[in-house]
C-alpha cells in the first residue's frame, strides 16, 4: 500500500510543468513525507558523538579521479555534496555501505553532480543483514535523468550495496554526489540524540518536515542586505542543491552582510554542525562561505533590529558565537560547537561577495547528544 501511494505521488510530482520547480514555495518531498512513505532520518549519516566521525563506511569498486573536485566513494555520505568521481565513464559503479547496526530502511535518494548528464541507466540496491556475507535484492530500477528517488518494501539491513550502470553514451560517467537511505517511518524511531551505542543522527530535517522549524531571512535595511533567491526547504531537503537551483548566497547589495535565522519549537541538544557549499562543478562557486559565523540562542532574538552586524553587535544582544570562519574556501564546514548545549535558535551570518556565486551554500545539518560527557573534539578537527 505504501509503495502504491509513493508511486502515485511521484507520478503527480513528475507531471508538473517544467517551470514549476522554479518556485521557492514548492517542496517536492513534502507530500511523500506527509503520507509516511519517505523517511527523514538518513541512516548513512550516523556520527559517533565522541569523535564526530561517520560510523558508516563506504567503499567503491572503481578508482576515482580528483577532477572537477571529485573523490572517493565516501564523498557520497560526507554531507559535502562533492561527487564520487570514478575514472571509468562506462560500466558498473558499485558502492558498499557498512552500517554499525541493523536498521529498517524503506526509501533511497541519489543526487548526481550534473543533473541530466551523470545519472546512470540502471540502479540496483542490495541489502545484507549479516555484514555482507549474503545479499538479497531490494530493488532494481531504470534511472531518471535527475535526482533518483525510490520507495521500497521495508528491509532490515546492516550493509547496503548500490550498483549503478551506464553505457558508453554517458560521456561523463556516473558522478554520484550524495546518497540518502531513510529509516522506515513505521519502524521504531531511531535515537536522534545519541543512543546507548553513542550514535547520533542529523535532526533538523526531521524537525523541518514536522513543521517545528521556522526560517527567517534578512531583509534589506541600513544594517543588512536581503536575499533575492534561495528556497526555504533547500537546507533540509535530501537534494544538495547546486548554485543554480535554490542555494543561498546571492544578495541584493554586495559587500554587506546577510543572515538566515531558524527558530525551533523548543530547545534541542546541539553539539556538532555541518554546512555545505553549493556544488555543480564550476570553480567560481568554490570560494567558500566567509567571513561567516554560526550562533545559537535561547529565546526570541531578532538580529534584524540591531544597529550593527559584527560579532560584537550580535553577542552583545545575547547570541552565542559557536564558530567563526575568516578565510575558509572549503566545500564543507564541519564544526564542533564551542559551547554545546540545548538551544531553540540558530543563526548563520555571512558576507555578501561582490563576485558572482562565490558564496552560495545549500545544506545544513545539526547533530546533538543528551549525554553531558559527549561531544568531544573530533579526531581531525575541521576549520
Amino acid at each position: 500500500m505504501k509503495t502504491a501511494i509513493a508511486m502515485a505521488l511521484l507520478l503527480a510530482l513528475w507531471s508538473l510543468p517544467a517551470n514549476a520547480g522554479e518556485s521557492g514555495d514548492i517542496d517536492h518531498e513534502r507530500p511523500l513525507v506527509e503520507q509516511g512513505v519517505l523517511g527523514t532520518v538518513n541512516v548513512l549519516r550516523e556520527l559517533d558523538v565522541k569523535t564526530w566521525t561517520n560510523r558508516v563506511t563506504a567503499t567503491g569498486n572503481l578508482d576515482f579521479s580528483p577532477d572537477w573536485h571529485g573523490g572517493p566513494a565516501d564523498f557520497t555520505i560526507d554531507g559535502s555534496g562533492r561527487p564520487y568521481n570514478p575514472k571509468m565513464t562506462s560500466g558498473a559503479s558499485v558502492i558498499t555501505y557498512t552500517l554499525p547496526g541493523l536498521r529498517t530502511v524503506s526509501s533511497l535518494v541519489i543526487c548526481y553532480e550534473d543533473v541530466g548528464n551523470d545519472a546512470p541507466d540502471t540502479v540496483r540496491l542490495e541489502g545484507s543483514a549479516d555484514g555482507g556475507k549474503t545479499w538479497f535484492e531490494v530493488f532494481k530500477s531504470k534511472a531518471r535523468k535527475c535526482e533518483f528517488l525510490k520507495c521500497f518494501k521495508p528491509a532490515k539491513v546492516n550493509a547496503l550495496r548500490l550498483t549503478q550502470e551506464c553505457a558508453e553514451t554517458n560521456r561523463h560517467g556516473i558522478r554520484t554526489k550524495e546518497v540518502f537511505v531513510y529509516a522506515d517511518p513505521d519502524a521504531p524511531p531511531l535515537p536522534l540524540f545519541g543512543g546507548q551505542d553513542s550514535g547520533a543522527y542529523s535532526f533538523l530535517r526531521d524537525l523541518w518536515y514536522a513543521d517545528k522549524i521556522k526560517m527567517h531571512k534578512s531583509l534589506k535595511n541600513a544594517v543588512w542586505t536581503g536575499h533575492p533567491y534561495g528556497k526555504p526547504f533547500v537546507p533540509f531537503a535530501s537534494t544538495i542543491a547546486t548554485a543554480h537551483d535554490g542555494a543561498w548566497g546571492d544578495a541584493e547589495e554586495k559587500g554587506k552582510r546577510l543572515y538566515l535565522r531558524w527558530d525551533l519549537d523548543k530547545a534541542y541538544p546541539m553539539n556538532y554542525g555541518v554546512i555545505s557549499m553549493a556544488t555543480n562543478g564550476e570553480v567560481r562557486c568554490r570560494l567558500g562561505l566567509h567571513p561567516a559565523e554560526f550562533y545559537t540562542a535561547n529565546g526570541n532574538l531578532d538580529p534584524g533590529q540591531l544597529t550593527g552586524s559584527s560579532i560584537k553587535d550580535l553577542t552583545g544582544r545575547g547570541w552565542i558565537l559557536q564558530k567563526a570562519w575568516d578565510k575558509d574556501p572549503g566545500f564543507l564546514k564541519a564544526f564542533r560547537l564551542e559551547r554545546p548545549g540545548k538551544y531553540n535558535q540558530m543563526l548563520l551570518v555571512w558576507d555578501a561577495y561582490a563576485a558572482y556565486e562565490n558564496d552560495r551554500w545549500s545544506h545544513l545539518e545539526m547533530f546533538g547528544s543528551e549525554a553531558p560527557d559527549a561531544g568531544g573534539a573530533p579526531k581531525n578537527p575541521q576549520k
